[in-house]
């Protein structure tokens, strides 16, 4: 696995290779190509398209290399950073997969990123280019190895994502305005937000505070910003209104590039803007914007595994079957500016699509993004052995490893640490959760954990986990270890160890909790080992907890 200092170092040379075949080209060698299995294909930054693929004659793009790769076959990538998308021509079968590989101990970043040049000052310590792309809301500029803000007030100052470096609104609109909400503050300044602006939003009246949400500004006035909250569903807005007082900044506009750090986009100009420290010119080759939203597609794949490489700024989407992501280190795969209408920004360094059956993803470094590390909607998925870190900077209902809309998922063996909200969400019923070191969640949201689960005929194990250091900001207390929430049912917890929880319960169940067994955990340092919360007409029905330190 390809650590992130190696990887961000390699990101830092540009290694631009152009994509040669045409579409004609591309079919004719489809339909002529050699039926020979099991090949060895090599691709190298000083191959070329048109020879062999041979290691004494490799290609130049991974791209060409695909359209030869079959059942059997190995795709091995030598050193350096190719600047295009992993994607397969074919499936591979059943113990005969198509593998994409280093090739030996090389060290391979697949980027979505594309390195700029051509810098001219445009005034003060701004400086700026042209490029010819526009990826909306996954627009992502890096300098080096530090991601860049999109251009913000208040600064972030510390630049540290989780700790938001924000302002609490003095008023604001109840929770039944939807068209033409508003937030006020007298010092926010005077500048036209309605151009391209956006209100980030944490509302954290007592009994709330689950999810933050952004929102685009219609027109501001001096001290007064106002946007739709057309939210679904409504609870976003109803219980998260501006008029309850909040945790906010904004973003967006070039009049607020004036930090260290920062870009600002003019999608009609395709201009980008950035400010740097010390107000240096960026040397050409070092600012990277992204340019592709996939680093490796495997939609519509079976039996293809990637291995021992590293991507960098784009997803991996996998919507077919026995896939394997082995030995991968996957960083800032989508950052996203988030302002969507629902909980989830759909935002994954690894998306796992709906119907995708029995995929792996084995011993992966997953780090950095603005919503889920992982988006489990399969079935039969194996998450095992990874290290899984620094996910939703949204703070929305996304979590490091997410399961949701799928079934059969096996969480094992894996360091999950550092969530704006939950560390595990999962609700994919007859799923499994163990030998997981668990660390860190709550670091913006409220009333989440360590684990969160919800809902009725779950049949869920959670066991040998270990669980601790849930987080939060300022006056947060809702941070639990393990959170069976609204009439969770049919849930197995034993045998894990939960400690250093102490702003809620090491373990809370909600609502009408039924055949819940907790059994054989150890708890220490915790506010309290158990907490229950039972809404008007909800009780407990045979919630167990028996043998428990």
């Amino acid at each position: 696995m390809i650590t992130k200092s190696v990887l961000l170092a390699l990101c830092l040379t540009t290694m631009v290779g152009a994509i040669s075949a045409s579409e004609t080209e591309v079919v004719s060698v489809i339909q002529t190509k050699s039926v020979q299995a099991n090949k060895k294909i090599h691709v190298a930054k000083n191959g070329n398209d048109n020879g062999t693929g041979s290691l004494e004659n490799p290609y130049l793009t991974i791209f060409k290399a695909s359209i030869y790769a079959g059942p059997g076959d190995t795709v091995f990538i030598h050193e350096g950073t190719y600047e295009e998308t992993i994607t397969p021509f074919q499936s591979g079968q059943a113990g005969s997969p198509v593998v994409y590989q280093s090739y030996g101990n090389d060290k391979v970043v697949i980027s979505a990123m594309q390195a700029l040049s051509g810098w001219t000052n445009d005034a003060g310590s701004v400086y700026k280019t042209t490029v010819s792309w526009d990826l909306g809301q996954q627009n992502f500029v890096m300098n080096g190895t530090t991601a860049l803000d999109l251009a913000r007030w208040p600064n972030n100052t510390d630049g540290e994502p989780f700790t938001l470096d924000s302002r609490r609104n003095t008023s604001g609109s109840a929770g039944d305005v939807i068209t033409d909400a508003w937030l006020g503050d007298v010092n926010i300044p005077n500048f036209d937000w309605s151009k391209g602006g956006s209100v980030f939003f944490f509302g954290d009246k007592a009994g709330s505070g689950w999810t933050a949400w952004k929102s685009f500004i219609k027109s501001s006035s001096a001290g007064k910003v106002t946007f739709d909250l057309a939210k679904n569903p409504e609870w976003i807005r109803t219980y998260h209104a501006p008029g309850d007082k909040g945790d906010y900044f904004l973003e967006g506009i070039k009049e607020a590039l004036d930090y260290q750090n920062e870009w600002y986009f003019d999608g009609s100009t395709k201009t980008l803007f950035v400010q740097l420290p010390n107000g240096v010119a960026p040397a050409d080759g070092m600012v990277k914007m992204r340019k592709r939203a996939l680093c490796v597609d495997l939609n519509g794949k079976n039996y293809v595994e990637i291995r021992n490489l590293a991507v960098f700024g784009g997803s991996i989407e996998i919507s077919g079957g026995y896939n394997k992501i082995f030995g991968v280190t996957s960083l800032y795969g989508n950052m996203n500016r988030g302002v969507v209408t629902g909980f989830s920004i759909n935002s994954n360094a690894v998306n796992i699509k709906y119907g995708a059956n029995n995929n792996i993803i084995e011993q992966c470094e997953i780090g950095y993004g603005s919503g889920s590390g992982i988006w489990d909607a399969g079935n039969g998925t194996l998450i095992k052995n990874n290290y899984i870190h620094d996910f939703n900077y949204v703070g929305c209902y996304d979590a490091v490893m997410m399961a949701r809309g799928g079934a059969g998922t096996v969480i094992s063996n894996n360091l999950i640490k550092r969530g704006g909200r939950d560390c595990i969400q999962i609700v994919s019923k007859g799923s499994e959760v163990a030998y997981n070191d668990i660390s860190q969640s709550n670091l913006i949201a409220d009333d989440c954990g360590l684990l969160y689960t919800i809902g009725k005929g779950l049949n869920m194990k959670i066991h040998h986990n270990w669980f601790h250091d849930t987080k939060g900001r300022g006056t947060m207390k809702k941070a639990a270890g393990v959170y069976l929430d609204n009439d969770a049912a049919q849930v197995v917890v034993h045998h894990n160890v939960i400690w250093n929880i102490t702003t809620w319960p090491a373990i809370q169940i909600n609502w009408s909790g039924t055949n819940i067994d907790i059994n054989h955990n150890t708890m220490w340092n915790v506010q309290a080992e158990m907490g229950a919360w039972h809404n008007t007409g909800t009780a407990f029905t045979n919630v167990m907890a028996w043998n428990n330190l």
